[in-house]
């Protein structure tokens, strides 16, 4: 196949390139790896374009039209003298990259991590920030613009930070789900963010957070740790060792007259397992302790040894029982 240069790509975005140009454009876009640059040349010509406003019910009709269509050989047809009629198709090219553009939006203005379950993992960001994410969680900031203004990420999961100051002050922002922002300048500290709350622990300099709803903020000191629920109640509390927090970054941890109903939701969330504990004296029963587990199966091995616990295995699915 042609290589595919950025002048290519520049053509096309701005409806130059031919039909067979256009066609290699589409094919070579098949590739994931292609895509980068793609997205690389429709930020820079978008951004010498801003006047334009696409037309995008027309766009996504004619991008599905292609989806659709993409596996399918090209039909031979015969060479027109009326040139006229390949109009149609350098507007469409034209309209076509627009709509990708639009669909993939995320993906264009986003560089995203996302973990599996099980899975920490270590980032470094652009400014030279440090997070680590844990399972089952998502990270984003924009691919072209980070820093320019401020440091913005969107977390939906857990992560532990640690942000670099800047020369020029500029502020680091974690945006979550839930109206709420927490906003830094250089610290570390480490966000939760989940379907059964969001929790905010700050180990050393300090935090702002922005309740965005109530319009109000509450500024944390180190040790600090604030709760809030899904329905938006808040609570300020101090955490004795905020760095026991962050054990799982070490695949440790620790509990501190933690329910067994709140281990097993973390269970869930950290390795998709579905826990259930029929008998509720059990459920509320308080698990103290450092445990070492590096999966699912250490952590469920560990709590049946230490509490006494049959444990009923059917795929991802556990039943929490206690022994006779």
């Amino acid at each position: 196949m042609q290589s595919i240069t950025r002048v290519h790509l520049m053509d096309y975005h701005a409806g130059r390139a031919t039909p067979l140009q256009a066609r290699l454009i589409e094919e070579w876009l098949q590739q994931p790896e292609n895509r980068t640059l793609f997205y690389e040349t429709l930020h820079a010509w978008e951004s010498q374009q801003l006047q334009y406003v696409a037309d995008t019910e027309t766009a996504l009709e004619r991008y599905q039209l292609f989806m659709q269509q993409g596996n399918q050989p090209m039909e031979a047809r015969p060479v027109s003298r009326r040139l006229w009629s390949w109009k149609p198709w350098f507007a469409a090219a034209g309209v076509l990259l627009l709509c990708s553009g639009w669909l993939f939006r995320d993906t264009l203005q986003y560089k995203t991590y996302q973990t599996e379950y099980s899975q920490v993992l270590p980032v470094e960001l652009p400014d030279g920030s440090h997070v680590t994410l844990n399972a089952n969680s998502t990270l984003k900031y924009p691919r072209f613009d980070f820093g320019n203004g401020p440091r913005n990420v969107i977390l939906n999961g857990e992560a532990r930070f640690s942000v670099v100051h800047t020369k020029d002050h500029r502020r680091f922002v974690v945006k979550t789900d839930r109206n709420l922002d927490v906003e830094v300048l250089g610290t570390e500290f480490v966000v939760f963010n989940r379907e059964r709350g969001t929790r905010v622990v700050l180990m050393q300099g300090k935090v702002q957070l922005n309740f965005q709803k109530q319009g109000r903020t509450l500024t944390m000191k180190p040790g600090d740790q604030v709760t809030l629920t899904p329905v938006g109640s808040f609570a300020l509390t101090k955490q004795p060792k905020p760095e026991e927090v962050a054990a799982w970054t070490q695949h440790r941890y620790v509990f501190a007259d933690t329910k067994l109903s709140e281990i097993a939701q973390l269970m869930k969330e950290n390795y998709g397992y579905e826990v259930k504990i029929p008998n509720q004296n059990l459920a509320q029963r308080m698990v103290s302790g450092t445990f070492n587990a590096k999966d699912g199966n250490e952590l469920l091995n560990a709590l049946q040894l230490v509490l006494n616990l049959n444990v009923e295995r059917v795929g991802k699915r556990i039943t929490l029982t206690e022994k006779n």
